[in-house]
């Protein structure tokens, strides 16, 4: 495992990226929001397109945000009380443990 540090104004450091070493010495990209652009926010019947964690944003605040894990290639469910007014924001990318190369099903 590489970790990298930077400083920060205050003279703590922080951990800016982690990158895990795969079997065979291929690198894994690391997990984590793309910095440098805002987070997309997507809709209920929208595909999924990262598999990560997700904040759902609900409507009219029937509901406080809160974190979901999301499968890529599923699609944004509804909210059985705000329907399709319910959003979702990705958090930071995760594989899913069963996409990993370590713990596949062998074919």
């Amino acid at each position: 495992m590489q970790i990298r540090r930077q400083q920060s104004p205050l003279g703590a450091s922080r951990v800016l990226r982690v990158v895990y070493h795969a079997k065979g010495g291929k690198l894994r990209p690391h997990s984590g929001h793309k910095s440098g652009r805002p987070a997309s926010v997507f809709s209920a019947g929208e595909t999924v397109r990262e598999t990560g964690i997700y904040e759902v944003i609900h409507d009219h605040g029937h509901r406080s945000a809160h974190e979901v894990v999301m499968l890529s290639s599923d699609a944004f469910p509804s909210c059985d009380t705000c329907g399709n007014h319910v959003r979702f924001r990705l958090i930071r990318t995760a594989p899913y443990i069963f996409q990993d190369e370590d713990f596949e099903e062998p074919q």
